[in-house]
């Protein structure tokens, strides 16, 4: 019974699609650390010339922790939901505009 269950999961089209979703995934989150140090670097810089880290700066950052939180979230099997591009970037903007309806 365990070699059929084996057999069967080895051979469902859901988790190869998962797998190469993940290696998407892997990929785009290799790329978005190099843009968190850069953003990290930035905020240094600004930190060092006027006193205190940019608001703007440190707004994309927060939008940048939640994206790799959310890219974490999917390779660790946390939750089944693909983040961006596969769903909306701001899913917290469009749950706010769902709830004025």
């Amino acid at each position: 019974m365990e070699n059929e269950t084996l057999k069967n999961n080895v051979s469902d089209k859901n988790q190869w699609m998962r797998i190469l979703y993940m290696i998407l995934f892997a990929i785009i989150l290799y790329f978005t650390m190099m843009i968190v140090g850069l953003v990290v670097f930035v905020q240094l810089i600004f930190a060092l010339v006027t006193g205190k880290p940019n608001s703007g700066v440190a707004d994309f950052a927060s939008d940048l922790t939640d994206y790799v939180h959310r890219i974490v979230g999917f390779l660790t099997y946390t939750h089944d939901k693909r983040p961006f591009p596969f769903n909306p970037w701001d899913e917290k903007a469009i749950d706010d505009l769902s709830n004025h309806d």
